[in-house]
C-alpha cells in the first residue's frame, strides 16, 4: 500500500539563500509551526563539521549542535532529520541515535563517489539513525548507472532513496522514467523521495504526478515554506500540502504554514528573492550548472545568443560539474575566434586606400 509523507526542508535549503543565519527566534518559530502544521517529517538543517557553532543558525558542526538549538522542543509527530554533504561531517561527530534529539540523516553525494558514500551511510545506519541516501544531479546518471547505485542501496536497505533534481531539470516524461527504475528494482520497504527545483517552473506538477503514480511502498515529497531555497527555489509546501488535503487524504494545517511564512520568511524574501528567473532558466535550458551562466553573465560583454552559444559547446561530462578554469577558456576562445574583428577591419583599410574622406 502506497504511504504518502511530507517533508520539509526549509531550514536546509533555504539557508542557501541567507547563509543558514535565520535567527535563533526565527528557527524556534518555523519549527513550531511545522510541528503544529503536520508536516511527516521535518528537516532542521546541515550538519558540517567545517562550521562553528551559532545558535541563530541551521548549519551545525554536530549532532550536540543540533540537541543545543532543538534539544528542548516538542517534535509531535514528526520524524527529524538533517542533512550531510558526505565528506563534510566526520563519523565521530554524530552521537548514537538514541542519544540525539536527530531521528535521521540524510547524506547527499554525487555520481562519483556513489560507493563511499553508501558506506557512510552504513556507518550513520549502525549508529541507529533512519538513513536517506539522496542521489544528487539525478540527471547525470545513466539508466546503468542507476542500477548500479540501486543494488549498493538495496544491499543497504535505508528509509528511503531521493530523486533529487539538483538543477531543476526534469519534465514529466524523465522524473517518471526514474522514479519506475526506482519502483521496479529497489527493496520494498525503502521508500522513494523526490526532492525538487523551480528552474522549469515544474516542482509543483512534478510533484503532483509522483504522488498520482502507483506505488506499494512509501514516498516522500520535499518542499519549503514559500519555496524557499537554493536557485530557483523549492516546491512550495503551502502549495503541496493543500493538493495533498484535497487529493490524498490527508489534513495539514495550512494556517500554521502561512503564519510561519508571513513572520518569519518574507523578511528574507524581501532581502533575497528567490524563484524562478531568466538566470534559472537559462542555466536549465542548457542543462549545465548555474555557476557557470553567472560566470557569464558577469562578463557583462555577452549577448543571451552569445551565452547560450557558449553553454551549448560544454562537454557533456561537464555540463553539471562547475569548472571554473574550464569555462574560463571556453570564453577566451569565443572571445578571440569569434569576436575578431582583425579581418574586417584589413578589408575595410583595403576599400578606404586612396579614397578620398
Amino acid at each position: 500500500m502506497k504511504e504518502i509523507k511530507l517533508l520539509d526542508c526549509t531550514l536546509r535549503d533555504g539557508g542557501f539563500v541567507n547563509d543558514w543565519e535565520f535567527g535563533y527566534g526565527n528557527i524556534i518559530n518555523i519549527f513550531e509551526r511545522l510541528i503544529s502544521s503536520g508536516v511527516d517529517v521535518l528537516e532542521i538543517g546541515f550538519l558540517d563539521d567545517r562550521r562553528p557553532f551559532d545558535k541563530n543558525r541551521t548549519i551545525m558542526p554536530n549532532t550536540k549542535s543540533a540537541d543545543d538549538i532543538f534539544g528542548r522542543l516538542d517534535k509531535g509527530n514528526a520524524m527529524i532529520v538533517a542533512m550531510i554533504d558526505y565528506g563534510t561531517c566526520r563519523i565521530e561527530n554524530l552521537a548514537p541515535c538514541a542519544e540525539s534529539f536527530i531521528d535521521g540523516i540524510r547524506v547527499i553525494f554525487k555520481k562519483h563517489v556513489m560507493k563511499e558514500a553508501i558506506a557512510y551511510c552504513r556507518e550513520v545506519k549502525q549508529l541507529g539513525y533512519q538513513v536517506y541516501v539522496q542521489a544528487v544531479s539525478i540527471t547525470s546518471y545513466s539508466d546503468r548507472e542507476i542500477l548500479d547505485l540501486i543494488e549498493l542501496v538495496n544491499e543497504l536497505n535505508p528509509y528511503a532513496l531521493s530523486i533529487v533534481d539538483t538543477y531543476g531539470l526534469l519534465h514529466q516524461e524523465n522524473l517518471m522514467h526514474y522514479f519506475e527504475l526506482f519502483n521496479h528494482n529497489l527493496n520494498r520497504e525503502i521508500g522513494i523521495g523526490y526532492h525538487s527545483h523551480n528552474n522549469f517552473q515544474l516542482a509543483y506538477s512534478n510533484s503532483i504526478e509522483v504522488l498520482r503514480e502507483t506505488a506499494d511502498r512509501r514516498v516522500l515529497i520535499d518542499a519549503s515554506l514559500y519555496g524557499m531555497g537554493k536557485s530557483a527555489g523549492n516546491l512550495p509546501l503551502e502549495l503541496i500540502s493543500m493538493y495533498m488535503n484535497t487529493s490524498c487524504g490527508r489534513n495539514f494545517n495550512t494556517a500554521q504554514m502561512l503564519e510561519a511564512i508571513d513572520i518569519n520568511i518574507m523578511p528574507f524574501f524581501r532581502k533575497s528573492p528567490w524563484g524562478y528567473n531568466l538566470f534559472f532558466y537559462i542555466s536549465a535550458s542548457n542543462n549545465c550548472h548555474p555557476s557557470y551562466v553567472k560566470f557569464l553573465m558577469d562578463k557583462q560583454t555577452l549577448s543571451l545568443k552569445a551565452l547560450n552559444g557558449i553553454l551549448d559547446s560544454i562537454e557533456p561530462e561537464k555540463k553539471l560539474l562547475y569548472d571554473k578554469d574550464y569555462i574560463e577558456q571556453l570564453y577566451r576562445t569565443y572571445q578571440s575566434t569569434e569576436c575578431n574583428d582583425e579581418t574586417e577591419l584589413a578589408e575595410l583599410t583595403k576599400a578606404l586606400a586612396g579614397k578620398a574622406l
